[in-house]
């Protein structure tokens, strides 16, 4: 049976059969230039060019040959598509805000790619059922760790991701792997590169997850 909970600031979350944590109460976010602008700060650029490589090598590991093509969704301020731009051909990107790319082409909707890359966006969006249908064959996610599970409800009122209507998911890399089985995707890879540059602010506790799927 599902289970709801709600936190000190009123909102509501339910925990699914499958362990994925959900904002019920969610209300629509705006997602604009200002906020890809974030990206922008000396925090975000701070170790980027180490982030993005990491993020390729990933990448090109997970799908285990040369990418020809790839789509990032939720690209951003389009940072991993200018770092990836003399190792991929073929680049895309797709993202509700539809800031301009010097890297890739902007696409309006998701085409066919050999790759799917979602840097911190699964999370962030009310109904993931498009990815039943996403046409490609390797799917690349990095996303907050939640540690609800190991913490308590009272460490996830006060969790720094937890980001009410922006966040609307969260996951541990077991309920990750579960909720995307349940739209046709194999979990095949995993890793925490990702905290040498978003480093945890808890010692112990990962930060954040990355990880590779494939169609079963």
């Amino acid at each position: 049976m599902n289970k709801i909970f709600v936190t000190s600031d009123g909102y509501h979350y339910e925990i699914d059969r499958i362990g994925v944590i959900a904002q019920l109460d969610h209300r629509p976010y705006k997602y604009d230039s200002a906020y890809s602008a974030i990206y922008d700060t000396d925090d975000y650029k701070r170790g980027n060019d180490s982030l993005q490589a990491m993020r390729l090598n990933f990448v090109t590991r997970a799908h285990g040959r040369a990418i020809r093509s790839i789509m990032d969704v939720g690209y951003g301020n389009g940072a991993f598509l200018e770092a990836v731009k003399e190792s991929i051909p073929n680049r895309y990107g797709h993202d509700v805000t539809g800031v301009p790319l010097t890297s890739a082409y902007l696409m309006p909707e998701l085409i066919k790619a050999d790759v799917y890359t979602f840097w911190d966006v699964i999370e962030h969006y009310p109904d993931c059922s498009f990815l039943r249908d996403v046409q490609c064959e390797t799917i690349c996610v990095s996303l907050p760790y939640c540690h609800l599970f190991t913490e308590g409800v009272a460490w996830f009122d006060s969790w720094h991701h937890r980001k009410p209507n922006e966040h609307i998911r969260h996951f541990t890399p077991f309920t990750l792997a579960a909720f995307m089985q349940k739209y046709g995707w194999q979990f095949t890879d995993e890793s925490d590169h990702e905290d040498i540059i978003r480093k945890p602010r808890e010692i112990g506790k990962q930060n954040i997850i990355s990880m590779a799927f494939k169609r079963k």
